[in-house]
């Protein structure tokens, strides 16, 4: 089983959809997701949501976390054996890269 690193590429905030669909007081207080593009999370063994990472996007993204380090295959993704997954905030999306690391040392941010 290899660790695996996921990195925050894109964020997004829906402004539009917020006005829209939640409430005035909800919508006024609505802010982006934390996370900010570049951050990296480093996942080994446990496979246990990595501090700092959201828990609800871990939800989304946690079975593809488990594809990688046991070195799952998605034919035409770049780079090789990666996975791009979001989650499944409609307001707020983050997406994430998903990547198992090779067996040296790897410095994460």
């Amino acid at each position: 089983m290899k660790d695996v690193r996921i990195t925050v590429i894109k964020k997004a905030f829906d402004r539009d959809l917020i006005d829209q669909y939640m409430t005035p007081k909800r919508a006024a207080s609505a802010r982006a997701c934390a996370m900010g593009v570049g951050d990296s999370f480093r996942v080994s063994e446990t496979v246990m949501c990595p501090d700092g990472l959201c828990p609800w996007a871990w939800h989304d993204i946690e079975s593809f976390v488990r594809i990688a380090a046991f070195e799952g295959r998605l034919p035409g993704q770049h780079p090789a054996n990666s996975w791009v997954r979001c989650c499944t905030d409609a307001f707020r999306p983050v997406t994430f890269l998903i990547e198992p690391l090779e067996d040296e040392a790897v410095s994460d941010s």
